[in-house]
């Protein structure tokens, strides 16, 4: 499985979805697989970093009640100031945004070989998806994405408030490539990430591909 070739020297696949889909499960699956992972929220963390203009803006914009004791940006409070409403979600949004789309462009363009993954909660919102080949949206019920935001240590106030932030699935479902849902348990999302990695090897996803073919859903 780990040795086979894709039809094209490079294939970019962009794996999009709300906090709590399960979208970085599936990332890190394809990646012991063998995919090379390209991780925006990890991208995203480095312009919180002093020195960089992001970090003066956002100390600007919110206040010096975000920086730990070290001067650092401290992430759970930004977070708490962030996800206080649209307005200040906007206003984080406006600042990080620009910097990680520029960072992970550069990723994208150092990855020439392989099944290359771009995990990135914002692929659809900013028009990431448009720099990939293959577009896929994790979908998950709500119930389910509290439930596991609650058991990562969100308090149930702030999983609320997160999940009433963003933006529903049914606005981006037609510009991804492939729905998977993430409705059942976690062998089964392994499962399901399993054939989607054996898919994109396969001739028939090789047919689909170059001749041009109708998003699918994984249920």
């Amino acid at each position: 499985m780990f040795d086979r070739k894709l039809f094209q020297d490079r294939l970019l696949v962009g794996i999009g979805g709300n906090t709590g889909s399960g979208k970085t499960t599936v990332a890190l699956e394809l990646k012991r697989f063998g995919a090379k992972i390209i991780d925006a929220d990890q991208i995203g963390w480095t312009v919180l970093r002093k020195g960089t203009p992001e970090y003066a803006k956002l100390v600007k914009a919110f206040g010096k009640g975000i920086l730990a004791r070290d001067g650092s940006i401290d992430r759970k409070v930004l977070a708490e100031k962030a996800f206080a409403g649209k307005a200040a979600l906007a206003k984080l949004n406006r600042i990080v945004h620009p910097g990680i789309i520029k960072r992970v462009r550069h990723e994208l363009a150092e990855s020439k070989k392989g099944l290359v993954i771009l995990d990135a909660a914002l692929l659809f919102t900013v028009g990431l998806d448009k720099d990939m080949d293959v577009s896929i949206l994790i979908t998950a019920p709500e119930r389910l994405k509290f439930k596991r935001l609650v058991d990562e240590g969100v308090s149930r106030e702030q999983a609320k408030a997160r999940l009433a932030l963003q933006e529903p699935d049914a606005k981006v479902w037609r510009r991804a490539s492939y729905v998977l849902e993430n409705k059942g348990s976690l062998a089964e999302l392994k499962r399901k990430t399993r054939a989607l990695w054996n898919y994109f090897y396969s001739s028939r996803f090789q047919k689909m591909y170059i001749e041009g073919g109708e998003p699918a859903t994984g249920d």
